[in-house]
């Protein structure tokens, strides 16, 4: 999933569009929005699994309103929590490499020169209206070398499907009882690695290479891996139920 914006409508609205694909169907989600508030990003998302299906892995990348807040940064926000209550891993690229999240970057590309360029938009829900229509075309008329010809919509109905069985409700907290939240960082010649404000002196075999940052929420542990191999086991306390 990625964020595009900000953008504006005539007379200079802002808006946002929340665009999210499944990388192995290509059935994807545009969702214009009016702020990249979390509590807009989570409504846009949970309305792609509802309609579609929930994922094993979220892909995304460190936008704060994806993350949480600079002032509480364990807390996350409710997308994460959401995703953690229905078994679904956040992946975090690493920052400045948008090239890691390449199957939506390009979406993006075609949302704005096959959609956000061909017409001019007065309001937000007209052009809320007229993404239902674009990524309904996407998704039953779009043909991918890589799904063998195959639309979007050909391939779901070849899928199992896991709904999200309802919008969440914006008022409630969910709590984070369990699951796991992975960032991909680069460890520079310094051996330090930072996640979520916290920052942790790695292993100097590590220097100039991935790893996987991995926070286990019911252990409060974090695990520094590469290729499989656990290298740093540290205490990562999260606030679980609130």
């Amino acid at each position: 999933m990625d964020l595009m914006g900000p953008k504006y409508l005539k007379g200079g609205s802002r808006y946002y569009i929340l665009n999210i694909i499944a990388v192995e169907s290509h059935y994807a989600g545009v969702y214009p929005i009016p702020d990249k508030t979390s509590e807009s990003v989570t409504l846009a998302v949970s309305q792609f699994w509802v309609d579609f299906s929930m994922p094993d892995y979220l892909q995304l990348d460190n936008e704060l309103s994806f993350r949480g807040s600079n002032r509480h940064p364990r807390s996350f926000v409710s997308l994460i929590r959401l995703a953690l209550s229905e078994k679904i891993t956040p992946i975090f690229i690493p920052p400045a490499e948008p090239w890691r999240n390449g199957v939506i970057e390009k979406f993006n590309d075609n949302v704005q020169r096959y959609f956000l360029n061909t017409q001019n938009f007065s309001n937000i829900k007209e052009l809320q209206d007229r993404a239902v229509e674009f990524m309904s075309f996407h998704n039953q008329n779009h043909r991918y070398s890589t799904l063998g010809g195959k639309t979007p919509g050909q391939m779901v109905s070849d899928l199992n499907c896991f709904r999200l069985k309802a919008l969440p409700d914006p008022e409630e907290k969910i709590p984070m009882e369990e699951g796991e939240v992975v960032f991909i960082r680069f460890i520079r010649s310094d051996c330090k690695v930072k996640i979520l404000d916290v920052q942790f002196e790695i292993k100097k075999e590590l220097m100039y290479s991935y790893v996987i940052a991995r926070i286990i929420i019911q252990k409060h542990i974090l695990q520094i891996e590469r290729d499989h191999n656990i290298y740093h086991v540290f205490p990562f306390l999260m606030p679980v139920n609130y």
